[in-house]
């Protein structure tokens, strides 16, 4: 995506802000001010997060479940207050924005400079896009494609949200598992604050890209109280914050991350078996995708691979063919394939690691559950008939399995030996 002058020109300015906002530890506000720390925060609490809700939106409805402001030329011009249930809608032409209140006509007919933002006059109010509410507030700017919308919210109301969109609504005999989500996700978000700035003036976008982000609606009572008792904890090694990535079942052992991606290995990304110490049994076992088998007949796999085949494999242009052979080349140390070799008329490609799920996908789209599978081909006639792969897990399963911490949980475990278990050598410390 290619920003318009105008529009970088907003970026940047918006990220300037946000950089101040975070780095001065008070809550940034349109108007440019950062009140007094409120009752009971701490210099964690006012982290900002930029959070890229929509980057190509044809236009965006705003409103809040308060009272709330509409400011124009990126915070320091005030165009409206409004009371709840009243909507406008954001118009983008060219680099220049615009508000229109319901059916009306936009505010004294004049396009603005953006960025546009809308914030509640109560902080505690959600502001409010497409139907879906938000805490923090909301920046929206015009781009090349359509508006960009980004949610500028705390850290921590942040993770209210992610927490239980990534772990599920969970039991609070469970919690240890919810505290041990709610670190990770935060480790997550503080090796990524700040990214790229410049470029993209947000720090992560609410889908699994990053962090699934669903706003105030997926809030529930056990991942909040999760994320106040774990507030400002994330991981380090050897002295420095890290990354915690986590899938949701690994299947019964979790995978080093050059297994699956194109990377340096991380030392506290190591194997980590799941199986529960004296049995036959795994933590994880009682996921919905522990074990599973998906079949594909010959159509199925002539379209996927038309579709996705030279994506991935990076080899030329053109029609694929028929498909003749296809196997698994070797398995790594967690025992996922480490490649997958795929034969048809127009050659031999060959599919490393994680790149195998986003080829053999289900009729629906939806990619292969993992790496960690089986696969049996019927040929007949000299080309594949059906494909049979029979595997376990869900994810890329690299780092915490999010089951296997529930099953932990479960047996008694408390958050920080669900860490210890699945970030090996890493220590809890606050947030700097």
């Amino acid at each position: 995506m290619t920003l318009s002058r105008a529009a970088a020109i907003t970026v940047g300015a918006m990220a300037v802000v946000a950089a101040c906002a975070a780095g001065g530890g008070g809550r940034a506000t349109p108007t440019g001010g950062a009140p007094a720390r409120a009752s009971g925060r701490t210099k964690w609490d006012e982290r900002i997060i930029r959070v890229a809700l929509a980057t190509a939106a044809p236009g965006a409805a705003v409103s809040a479940k308060g009272e709330w402001r509409l400011f124009a030329d990126g915070g320091s011009t005030l165009l409206a207050r409004a009371q709840q249930g009243v909507v406008y809608s954001i118009e983008r032409s060219g680099s220049r924005l615009r508000a229109v209140r319901g059916g009306g006509s936009g505010i004294g007919s004049a396009w603005r400079e953006g960025p546009f933002v809308i914030s509640a006059s109560d902080e505690g109010t959600p502001v409010v896009l497409d139907g879906r509410s938000y805490r923090g507030e909301l920046w929206i700017m015009p781009v090349d494609s359509g508006l960009r919308v980004i949610n500028r919210v705390f850290v921590e109301d942040y993770l209210r949200s992610v927490v239980p969109a990534e772990i599920g609504a969970r039991s609070p005999a469970e919690h240890a598992a919810v505290e041990a989500q709610a670190v990770a996700a935060r480790s997550y978000v503080y090796t990524r604050l700040g990214d790229l700035a410049d470029v993209k003036g947000y720090d992560v976008v609410a889908s699994v890209a990053d962090q699934v982000y669903r706003g105030v609606a997926s809030e529930k009572v056990v991942s909040d109280l999760a994320v106040s008792a774990t507030r400002g904890m994330v991981l380090h090694y050897q002295g420095r914050a890290v990354s915690a990535p986590y899938s949701a079942t690994c299947g019964g052992s979790t995978a080093e991350a050059g297994e699956v991606w194109r990377a340096n290995g991380e030392p506290h990304l190591r194997r980590v078996s799941d199986r529960i110490p004296g049995t036959d049994r795994f933590y994880c076992e009682d996921a919905p995708r522990f074990r599973w088998t998906r079949t594909m007949d010959a159509q199925a796999l002539d379209r996927v691979m038309e579709t996705y085949l030279r994506r991935y494999a990076r080899s030329g242009t053109g029609a694929v063919g028929t498909l003749r052979d296809i196997h698994v080349e070797g398995t790594t140390p967690s025992g996922r394939a480490a490649a997958v070799v795929v034969e048809t008329d127009a050659g031999t490609f060959r599919l490393r690691g994680n790149d195998v799920r986003y080829v053999l996908r289900s009729p629906n789209g939806e990619i292969l559950n993992s790496t960690y599978f089986t696969l049996v081909a019927r040929t007949e006639g000299g080309r594949v008939r059906s494909l049979t792969m029979s595997g376990g897990g869900y994810g890329h399963g690299v780092g915490m399995c999010q089951w296997g911490a529930i099953g932990r949980a479960r047996a008694g475990h408390d958050f920080r030996a669900i860490l210890s278990a699945y970030y090996p050598g890493t220590t809890l410390a606050q947030a700097r």
